[in-house]
């Protein structure tokens, strides 16, 4: 094998090796926004449901303790 041949060869398998590291961080990137966005929605559903509960205890006149 030629000293360009092995070069570009290394070049190609350099630039592979960093076109998958980023397509990682990409992906790993969007996973925290999505765990984020689902902690998001998880907590305002918690909330909805607290509010609910609130409002039928206060409208039946108990005690929310």
């Amino acid at each position: 094998m030629s000293k360009s041949t092995e070069m570009l060869s290394e070049v190609k398998t350099n630039i592979l090796y960093a076109s998958m590291s980023i397509d990682n961080e990409k992906s790993e990137k969007h996973q925290k926004e999505d765990s984020v966005r689902m902690l998001k929605a998880r907590r305002s559903i918690e909330d909805y449901l607290e509010e609910k509960r609130l409002h039928k205890c206060i409208s039946n006149g108990w005690d929310i303790n």
